[in-house]
């Protein structure tokens, strides 16, 4: 996403999202992304010091692309039940257009040890949970979204619910359409959610 990375970064950071979906993040090394866009290791380290700052680079594309797509809708004059299909929309097609990036966004095990990229994950969190929490507060005003449930609260089940949907859906391995998945949790979730 990010337009100052080279051609040659963007393949590093492609592929090595490739290689976790495969192999999980133990097959993620600088000698198997080196084979796999057949280059030398030297040439990986010229573009990127370490595997985590390839890992930094991942999460900071995700996160831009992120925030490019869903700040329209934050703006957007519409209701904030359309406000939150659309954001959930947007995300459900970041994940169909590229369904490895499941594998690096929800693995905790990748962010576990590693200060900097917990912190880049805590930012996403953040992120979705203040998008959410600002929808459902919005609704509220709007006697849209139930007000019986703090908007905090509300962005948290959304977000974990959400998250569930996805995981089932890579766990299955892509076997079904996660759009047909995600509108029927919509749905439910209006019901939980509706004023």
């Amino acid at each position: 996403m990010n337009e100052a990375r080279s051609n040659r970064q963007r393949q590093i950071i492609n592929e090595s999202i490739q290689i976790i979906h495969t192999k999980g993040i133990q097959g993620l090394t600088i000698k198997n992304i080196s084979t796999a866009i057949n280059v030398t290791e030297a040439a990986i380290y010229r573009h990127f010091k370490s595997k985590d700052e390839i890992l930094s680079a991942i999460l900071d594309d995700f996160r831009m692309k992120l925030d490019i797509l869903i700040k329209p809708v934050l703006k957007a004059n519409i209701p904030a039940q359309d406000k939150l299909k659309s954001v959930l929309n947007q995300i459900i097609d970041m994940f169909c257009s590229n369904h490895a990036i499941v594998s690096v966004i929800f693995s905790d095990e990748i962010f576990v040890n590693k200060k900097v990229l917990h912190d880049k994950i805590i930012q996403l969190i953040t992120q979705n949970n203040d998008c959410f929490k600002l929808i459902m507060a919005e609704g509220q005003q709007a006697n849209e979204i139930r007000k019986d449930i703090d908007s905090e609260e509300l962005a948290i089940i959304i977000m974990g619910s959400f998250r569930m949907v996805v995981k089932n859906w890579q766990h299955r391995q892509q076997i079904y359409s996660l759009k047909t998945r995600a509108n029927t949790f919509f749905e439910s979730l209006l019901k939980i959610i509706s004023a």
